[in-house]
């Protein structure tokens, strides 16, 4: 990828330090890429997220207010050390990934407050459109507008996205003038958990668990899986695992908003350094989220061989045709849904060795890792040369 042996030098910007998507992306960029390339990852404050990039040996910056933030101070702090990062030497590359850096860089380049060595080609992953449905509407449009914006006066970058689906969906929101200043790629998410350990078979054998993985907060939409639980059969367990999901008002909150005989079936997780093992035990995914662009939780369920039960974000049609045991339900009339997600688990269980085997090899069908690491490789090269 280089003209000389010297390694490129590639800063990466996440955003919070907590555990989620793209903390888990980044991960596998170091991992694939980390012995070819100089890799530097600027995110806020590490909450765990960013274990793994110190790990495969990248150079880790944390910076506070990378994270979203009312306050506008923070913001400015984030916004003083994003920018002061780019232009403090000449980067090979520069790749954004989390939405509120990314913001912050191409403002500053919009508006010619930073200026980029000639020799550095700009990168930026949409992990999901700002304004796709699920949004709050207000957001969404005023998303829509800052994207048209920052495409119009940003230098000509590098666009990653998760799906040719996703680049349409862009076009015809902006308008195709405007992207074809840009140079378009296309780099689906993939898993890389390996081996999960060893199942503990359930000593109550009517008992079924599903898991549902990811921060709390609006996108993820815990309260109707919550409300999901009302409905399903007594030995139905489910447990919510990922940042936040360990706060005694988060927790308060979901329990309230269930029946009485509902909440001693409602588990709360945390953040988990591992998903492994609660993967392990698990009969069945759940992803109730608003919006997605491409869940890599979603992905890690489908390669430890479990059925998925999707809300109707954007990429869930596609994650279902390909999966031999998945749904995508509206969620709205919640004893018909849940009627249909017990006939699913019931099925898997029936045979669950057979099951697991027959989603598994779908999954190396659709999101092989060895395949997403040659694609990343082949993505950098194309960049690199251009």
């Amino acid at each position: 990828m280089a003209k000389s042996d010297q390694k490129p030098s590639v800063l990466l910007y996440g955003g919070d330090g907590a555990r989620s998507g793209v903390p888990r992306h980044l991960d596998q960029l170091c991992e694939t890429l980390g012995s070819k390339i100089d890799l530097t990852i600027a995110s806020d404050l590490n909450r765990g997220g960013y274990d793994g990039v110190v790990r495969a040996g990248a150079t880790h910056i944390e910076i506070e207010g990378l994270r979203s933030s009312l306050k506008p101070a923070c913001l400015f702090r984030g916004w003083r050390g994003a920018h002061t990062l780019a232009g403090i030497r000449k980067w090979d590359m520069i790749w954004l990934h989390a939405r509120l850096p990314a913001l912050m860089i191409r403002f500053s380049l919009a508006l010619g407050l930073l200026r980029l060595s000639p020799q550095t080609h700009l990168v930026m992953s949409y992990h999901g459109l700002p304004f796709d449905p699920g949004h709050r509407r207000v957001a969404a449009w005023a998303s829509r507008w800052i994207e048209q914006y920052l495409l119009r006066r940003c230098p000509p970058m590098h666009l990653v996205f998760l799906s040719e689906d996703m680049v349409i969906r862009l076009r015809n929101s902006i308008g195709p003038k405007i992207l074809q200043r840009h140079v378009i790629h296309v780099l689906p998410n993939s898993s890389n958990l390996g081996e999960l350990p060893v199942r503990v078979a359930c000593p109550i054998d009517s008992e079924r668990h599903l898991v549902i993985t990811g921060r709390a907060g609006y996108q993820k939409n815990y309260p109707l899986a919550a409300r999901l639980m009302d409905h399903m059969p007594a030995g139905y367990i489910l447990t919510l695992c990922g940042t936040g999901t360990d706060d005694p008002v988060f927790q308060s909150r979901i329990l309230q908003m269930v029946q009485k005989e509902t909440r001693p079936r409602i588990r709360f997780a945390g953040s988990l350094a591992d998903v492994r093992q609660v993967l392990a035990q698990a009969d069945g995914y759940l992803l109730t989220s608003r919006y997605e662009g491409l869940p890599i939780g979603a992905i890690e369920a489908f390669e430890s061989g479990l059925p998925l039960v999707l809300s109707p974000f954007e990429a869930a049609p596609e994650m279902v045709a390909a999966h031999p045991m998945a749904l995508c339900l509206p969620l709205k009339d919640l004893p018909r849904d849940a009627a249909r997600i017990t006939r699913l688990i019931e099925d898997y269980n029936n045979d669950r060795p057979a099951s697991t085997e027959r989603i598994r090899a779908a999954w190396r069908r659709k999101y092989p890792y060895v395949v997403w690491q040659a694609r990343v490789r082949r993505l950098m090269s194309e960049i690199m040369a251009n």
